[in-house]
């Protein structure tokens, strides 16, 4: 193992990262800019650490925003110390050491009994899915067709926000004011309660119960705190106050060596329950702190870090977090903002510009927008076009149906109390069970779907076979996925389910057993517990295809932390898009500014994963929300530094009903004041983005009401009510 030396830090950072790395004892936080080499430097501090200071691998606990961050931080360590045994067990993100230290505790009888709880170690994580079924079952019986997939939504929403701030159930309801809250609480009650009963934690569960054992055990959170003597947490920034409870918890009153990295600016997720505070506070919480600043961006051109920078600056941010990045590679390109009549024309504009830049820049190309319905127009555009693209965020891998039915199978056999498995796999492929013997099976259980199997006949062959799986189970992961699937006659099933889609379907279960191979040579002693573990907590960043090249890359803004390409381009900035002003009306002032500050942090977030080149697209119109509406450029736009854009506006204001081929309009109609359209539009020419060029023949209706009739120039004639036409006439 290669020695990092102080002179070897010197040597290998630049000096502010230098001093990060080097100091190894007491609190230090550092805001970490934009494409400031964080990685690095917490790289370089832990294998410091290892290897100089002779502080044990497994000493050390660093949590990680994703899975793939954690591969990649060990992967670069164990490179630096040009030793590839390295075992950096403790790290991970927040989730996965959880689930680490509830395993630890709960086959430890001491404590399980002290606990008193009824989960044992091999307890099932549930995902968004699982917990929204069980979320039905409870919902359904009391609200009926009420309870429909929004409902479900809301209440799950509920749900993770307590847990997201430590609230239990109890807490939940001496809250509530409003009877709707009451009973949210007492779904939260009930969905806590079959979760235990199905041995079976959601990923919210994964903090509070650890967090749990720290606080109502104390001897084990004293011990988990003498084993780590050093904790880092990356992206602290995203923390939660879940999160943050379960880090004082595993931090002594003695031991305080704890590295917090972060960036207030890049702080982006308070939709889902991050704290903002957390950073902000940090050098307060754990004082006294030391604080280095990483200000240099070695990613971007000078020109996207300054219009990034002139950006952020109107976001009101303490005295200790301010900081100036800076970039001293090449100045580059104007960053191009263009604007165009609608939607449509955005997406087909923004194709041809990836177009002509050249195949060989597909893989380092990303789209980024707001909201995933503006996907579709992007998608229409680039297929005209033949340009390949991957979409992150649509079904993952392991979301799709014939995955998760085989995982079902494989988490029975680990956990036989999972009533969630179990009930989606008990007649898949179908074995002639009626709703009838499902009842029957739930009313005759007590708890445990598993333990009422016996009792009834129908069930016998399937009970049957599960355990003749479970006599199987200690052989190879790989075995057992294949015998599953052969016994179950899986594939038969899938060819008569629909044959359409048999082939692909068959290709996923195909993916997953090279997957599994990969996973079984890369840790041959793994158990078919810790592959499901493994599976589980993939986040969505782990799941991102890797395979991507010359491939365009499209995503949300939100899915884009943590990453860079060469070439960027933001669709939608537009006012009431980029920033969203969805709710605005149900906040006070105050937080209306909070809620603007996260959105322009947004914009900062997409305009920093550029390196060289940044496109922006403003649209005068778009179909919106149910109707085509009106735009402006976004307000963030104006706050870019001038000198760093290059602005092609449309030569004057047009709208959804006036624009011409040649973007100039013939006349003004206002899309929300359909008095003023002409009487009649009979003669007129107009253009569609999908059917090209025509006569207006035939005009009816009033107001909203408006219809019109199109001859085409192939002889076709559409009719279409004029509101949701996006017309451009000619």
């Amino acid at each position: 193992m290669l020695s990092i030396t102080p002179e070897i830090l010197q040597r290998e950072l630049s000096p502010v990262q230098y001093e990060a790395a080097l100091a190894v004892d007491g609190p230090m936080l550092i805001l970490a800019g934009a494409g400031s080499g964080k990685t690095r430097t917490i790289a370089y501090k832990i294998a410091h650490l290892i290897s100089y200071h002779n502080v044990e691998a497994r000493r050390i606990a660093a949590v990680t925003f994703t899975n793939k961050a954690a591969k990649e931080m060990k992967d670069r360590i164990a490179k630096i110390l040009e030793y590839p045994q390295i075992r950096l067990d403790w790290m991970g993100t927040f989730h996965s050491l959880s689930v680490k230290i509830l395993r630890v505790c709960l086959e430890n009888s001491a404590v399980a009994e002290t606990l008193k709880w009824k989960y044992t170690k091999n307890f099932s994580i549930y995902d968004d899915d699982d917990q929204k079924k069980l979320l039905k079952l409870i919902a359904v019986p009391k609200e009926g067709d009420l309870a429909n997939a929004a409902r479900i939504k809301k209440i799950s929403g509920a749900i993770s926000y307590w847990k997201n701030r430590g609230i239990s159930p109890e807490e939940a309801q001496a809250e509530s004011i409003f009877e709707d809250q009451k009973i949210l609480a007492s779904y939260y009650e009930e969905y806590q309660t079959q979760l235990m009963n199905s041995n079976a934690m959601d990923f919210d569960d994964l903090l509070l119960r650890s967090a749990d054992i720290l606080r109502k055990v104390p001897s084990v959170a004293e011990q988990f705190s003498e084993h780590f003597k050093y904790i880092f947490v990356d992206e602290y920034q995203d923390t939660n106050d879940a999160q943050y409870i379960l880090l004082k918890l595993l931090l002594s009153n003695t031991n305080k060596n704890i590295t917090v990295v972060g960036d207030d600016d890049q702080s982006i997720y308070g939709w889902r329950g991050a704290n903002l505070n957390i950073i902000r506070n940090f050098h307060r919480d754990f004082a006294p702190v030391k604080i280095v600043k990483l200000e240099e961006n070695y990613r971007s051109s000078s020109n996207i870090v300054k219009a990034a920078g002139s950006v952020i600056a109107n976001n009101k941010r303490p005295k200790e977090m301010e900081k100036k990045v800076f970039s001293n590679q090449e100045k580059g390109s104007l960053i191009h903002i263009k604007q165009v009549a609608d939607d449509y024309t955005e997406a087909n504009t923004l194709a041809t510009k990836i177009f002509s830049l050249g195949v060989q820049n597909y893989s380092q190309t990303a789209v980024f927008y707001r909201n995933n319905a503006q996907s579709r127009l992007i998608e229409a555009g680039l297929n005209k076009l033949r340009i390949p693209y991957i979409i992150i965020g649509g079904t993952k891998f392991w979301d799709r149906m014939e995955v998760k039915d085989i995982r079902a199978y494989m988490q029975l056999l680990v956990n036989p109390r999972d009533n969630g498995a179990l009930l989606r796999i008990v007649n898949v492929p179908p074995r002639g069970l009626g709703k009838k013997t499902i009842e029957t099976l739930q009313q005759n259980a007590e708890e445990s779907l598993w333990d009422a199997l016996p009792s009834v006949p129908k069930l016998e062959p399937f009970t049957k076979m599960i355990n003749g799986f479970l006599q199987e189970s200690n052989e190879s992961i790989v075995f057992l996925i294949k015998k599953i699937i052969e016994d179950t006659k899986y594939i038969e099933y899938l060819e008569k389910d629909d044959p359409t889609t048999a082939d692909d379907r068959k290709a996923n279960l195909d993916e997953l057993l090279r997957f599994v191979e990969d996973f079984c040579e890369e840790k041959p002693e793994a158990t078919l517990e810790l592959f499901l573990q493994e599976i589980s907590l993939l986040t969505s960043a782990d799941r991102k295809n890797e395979n991507s090249v010359n491939f365009v890359t499209l995503m949300t803004l939100h899915s884009a932390k943590g990453l860079e390409f060469d070439t960027v381009h933001i669709v939608g900035c537009d006012d009431g898009i980029l920033p969203s002003k969805a709710y605005e009306t149900e906040y006070t002032p105050e937080e209306k500014r909070e809620k603007l500050e996260e959105e322009r942090r947004l914009f900062y977030v997409g305009l920093t994963r550029a390196k060289k080149h940044l496109f922006l697209y403003t649209s005068l119109s778009r179909f919106w929300r149910g109707e085509h509406r009106s735009f402006i450029p976004t307000s963030f736009i104006d706050e870019m530094d001038a000198s760093t854009i290059y602005f092609d506006r449309l030569a004057s204001k047009s709208n959804p009903f006036t624009i011409s081929i040649n973007a100039k309009p013939s006349r003004s109609y206002e899309h929300d004041e359909y008095s003023q359209v002409e009487p009649r539009l009979v003669g007129k020419f107009a253009a569609h983005n999908k059917y090209g060029d025509g006569k207006i023949v035939g005009q009816s209706g009033s107001g909203e009401n408006t219809q019109v009739e199109i001859l085409f120039t192939d002889g076709s004639k559409r009719k279409f009510v004029l509101k949701f036409a996006n017309l451009r006439f000619i």
